[in-house]
């Protein structure tokens, strides 16, 4: 006997989260059907005595639909659906012929195609007529182009350099659509900024740079004086300010605060420093794409899109797009981490995947921002007779080690710790007096590292050396570190005397702090920006440095750590020296982009000096970076950089190069 015909409809209201689809007609022949049960039951179904219900979300409903059409067709059991069904299902369609649409004219404005869709032309036009009103900062042409495409697709990934302007970008963005009549269904009048502490300062400078006035902004992080029932009263206020910061790492807690804030405002959500929240599985990626979903307009904004692989844009889309990501990728998250192990940017499935993403991003290079010239000057430096022979005496022990240890790899952490002893030795042998077991917990280049490990001030040769470490301890009262005097002779003769400023990085804190006393007995002001330095302090500080009528200090001891992202220092200093580099190339393209950026005078020459102790692991680092930066410098040039072809975190070939250069030199 045939089956009888099953009916599938609408029930709930659109405005209601209680949807399903309610399946009448002969039930008996499901319900004794264990096999079609079970696939029912997996979508979450209700059984009554009469129907049926299959839940769906808004934003799932054609892929529900499709789910129970499939099943039914795999049990041979006819289906028919009701006519609001057929309707809802038309409409669907429809919406993703004009979502097609769409996607090609994003693409058009990306590639600055515009003759493609001429009415295009017209709203550019009308885009660029209102900044030209309502913006005081003109964007270049790039960055319009990019403010446009952000404006105009409203959900946008950013992908431009360090030092492109994305914040500029953003609120040219945000000026064409605050501008928008109320009753536009793009209009959006505030601005929920999720990003790194660092971020905050220059989110709220630049608006006034932007616009020509300060603007009403709240902070719900960073400040630990502000009670939980202030950041919620903020965020159900009936007039909110029209800027709120918020870390990545603070979403989590204050999530449904969040998404009734934006249900009841209409609010852009941007994610700076976006790569912060590439896990799918992370707390701070789920969260931020859960309140993602009640946004009027999302925004992403990174330079490094895809530090570890493809399937670090998976989030990234799922934020922009959470009802419609997973079919622009046309990608699982473990097809795209294939698509990374493979790593072949040629292959033709990359490609697809990049024309996937494609209307959805923009990628300014560096090579596109058509900056100022600089100039590079490294500078040698022998070391003094003490630290020359305590450098001496741990380099051979130290290499010695890494010969007879073929098995050693530099993931190895006793290993990353002896090349940081052999960096401290190079610069500040009284460095080396700190146990080593502090050094590791201290250092961010380790990540976490156990304290109840087998780390112990013996795993240090040198330690059970008596006479020798008691050179350590005393070096500080037998003389300077050589590079301490170099460095204060070039702020002297090639800073000071022209009437400039500068930056200095340095790996170790230590080395900063006693920079810092060693200047200032030279008559040389200076501020520290490090990881302890208070964020209000650092603001400060960051504030006076770019004002060129204040001249309280014109030198700034930072660390690659601490001012790694966000923070421009452009505007006041066009020089950097570098007492000391650590291995990791990321890390140095961010420090040298803090003061060569978007902004310069024409023909402004921004100089960088790199000290170097001649006849040590500092040369032996100059030139593995030379290498390094032109593999990274060629991938960043690429539309998708995947950063971990150059293996940032692998100093193997430092072991090697050092014992290499170690026997020329010996």
């Amino acid at each position: 006997m045939p089956n009888e015909i099953i009916k599938i409809d609408l029930q709930g209201d659109k405005e209601n989260s209680n949807l399903f689809f309610s399946i009448k007609g002969n039930l008996e022949q499901i319900f004794t059907n264990r096999r079609l049960m079970l696939s029912l039951n997996r979508m979450g179904c209700l059984k009554g005595n009469t129907e049926i219900l299959v839940p769906y979300k808004k934003n799932n409903q054609a892929t529900t639909l499709q789910n129970i059409q499939k099943t039914f067709e795999r049990f041979k059991v006819d289906i028919h659906l009701s006519e609001k069904l057929i309707s809802e299902v038309e409409t669907f369609h429809r919406e993703d012929e004009l979502f097609e649409e769409f996607s090609n004219k994003a693409v058009a404005i990306r590639n600055n195609e515009f003759d493609k869709y001429p009415k295009l032309i017209k709203d550019f036009e009308q885009f660029e007529s209102t900044l030209k009103r309502d913006l005081r900062r003109k964007l270049y042409p790039l960055q319009l182009l990019s403010a446009f495409h952000m404006a105009f697709a409203q959900n946008a990934c950013n992908f431009a350099v360090p030092g492109a302007g994305k914040t500029s970008i953003v609120y040219g963005a945000y000026s064409y659509l605050k501008s928008l009549p109320s009753d536009d269904p793009k209009r959006v009048d505030r601005l929920l900024v999720i990003g790194p502490l660092s971020s905050f300062a220059p989110w709220e400078n630049e608006f006034e740079e932007c616009f020509g006035k300060k603007i009403k902004s709240q902070r719900l992080s960073g400040n630990l004086a502000l009670s939980r029932e202030r950041k919620e009263e903020h965020l159900y206020s009936s007039n909110p300010a029209e800027l709120t910061l918020i870390y990545h790492g603070g979403v989590n807690n204050l999530q449904q605060q969040i998404i009734d804030f934006l249900k009841s405002n209409k609010v852009m959500v941007v994610v700076d420093e976006a790569h912060r929240i590439k896990n799918p599985d992370g707390v701070w990626g789920r969260s931020v794409v859960e309140i993602s979903k009640e946004a009027k307009s999302r925004i992403v904004l990174t330079g490094t899109p895809v530090p570890n692989g493809y399937e670090d844009l998976y989030n990234l889309y799922q934020f922009i797009y959470p009802f419609k990501f997973k079919s622009i990728l046309g990608f699982h998250y473990a097809n795209l981490c294939e698509l990374t192990a493979k790593g072949d940017p040629e292959s033709e499935r990359v490609k697809l995947f990049t024309e996937n993403i494609s209307p959805f991003f923009i990628r300014i290079k560096k090579s596109d921002l058509n900056l100022p010239p600089i100039k590079e000057k490294v500078i040698l430096v022998e070391m003094n007779s003490h630290q020359r022979e305590i450098y001496d005496f741990i380099e051979s022990k130290y290499v010695a080690h890494f010969k007879t240890n073929t098995n050693g790899s530099i993931k190895d952490v006793l290993n990353k710790a002896k090349l940081i002893r052999l960096r401290q030795a190079s610069t500040n042998p009284s460095l080396l007096a700190k146990p080593l077991i502090e050094a590791l917990l201290n250092n961010p280049e380790l990540g976490e590292v156990d304290p109840n490990s087998s780390f112990t001030e013996d795993s240090d040769e040198f330690i059970n050396d008596s006479e020798f470490f008691s050179k350590v301890c005393n070096y500080e009262s037998l003389e300077t570190p050589q590079k301490f005097i170099q460095t204060k002779d070039l702020v002297i003769s090639d800073i000071l005397s022209r009437n400039e400023k500068v930056i200095i990085w340095t790996i170790f804190i230590r080395n900063a702090k006693d920079l810092q006393t060693y200047l200032s007995k030279n008559h040389i002001e200076s501020r520290l920006l490090i990881g302890e330095t208070d964020q209000s302090v650092r603001e400060e500080i960051i504030r006076e440095f770019n004002d060129p009528k204040k001249n309280e200090f014109s030198v700034i001891i930072a660390n690659p750590f601490a001012v790694a992202e966000s923070i421009s220092l452009h505007r006041g200093c066009h020089n950097a020296i570098y007492l000391e580099r650590d291995y990791n190339c990321s890390n140095f393209i961010q420090s040298k982009d803090r003061i060569h950026r978007v902004g310069l005078p024409i023909g402004q020459i921004t100089t960088y000096y790199y000290i170097i102790s001649s006849n040590s692991i500092d040369t032996v680092i100059d030139e593995r970076l030379k290498l390094k930066i032109q593999r990274m410098e060629a991938i960043i040039n690429e539309e998708i950089p995947l950063f971990n072809q150059v293996n940032d975190g692998d100093e193997t070939d430092l072991i090697k190069a050092l014992i290499l250069d170690y026997a020329q030199r010996t």
